[in-house]
């Protein structure tokens, strides 16, 4: 009983470490207007709406995917926000990021809700 007690809290911790992390990285960028999250200063800097989704994209595409009946969010984020892992697939040109005016912002926040809500289930 004791074993089972302590995987519990050791998951509740990691679902809490989980959370914090995520909201963290939405609380570092909320300062920002929706239009500032789309610059891209240079070929190697990605933009911050850019970041966003592509950390999302990262548990989807090597957690959730593999692991469960999961329907992604949209399917055209799969190749979007991939960065360079060729084995997960082609992926838009980096120097292009600062191209992209959709998915909007607002629509980037609401992929991390759905991505992270399945992460918690």
């Amino acid at each position: 009983m004791a074993a089972a007690a302590g995987a519990n809290t050791t998951e509740q911790s990691l679902h809490e470490r989980f959370r914090e992390v995520r909201a963290r990285s939405v609380q570092i960028a909320s300062w920002l207007e929706p239009e500032d999250c789309v610059v891209q200063s240079m070929p190697d800097v990605s933009p911050t709406k850019w970041h966003l989704a592509h950390v999302t994209w990262f548990f989807e595409q090597f957690v959730l995917i593999p692991n469960g009946d999961y329907t992604p969010f949209n399917e055209k984020f799969l190749f979007l926000f991939n960065s360079y892992y060729q084995s997960a697939g082609d992926m838009h040109s980096r120097p292009q990021r600062g191209l992209l005016s959709r998915p909007k912002l607002s629509e980037v926040l609401r992929y991390r809700e759905y991505v992270d809500a399945s992460m918690m289930a």
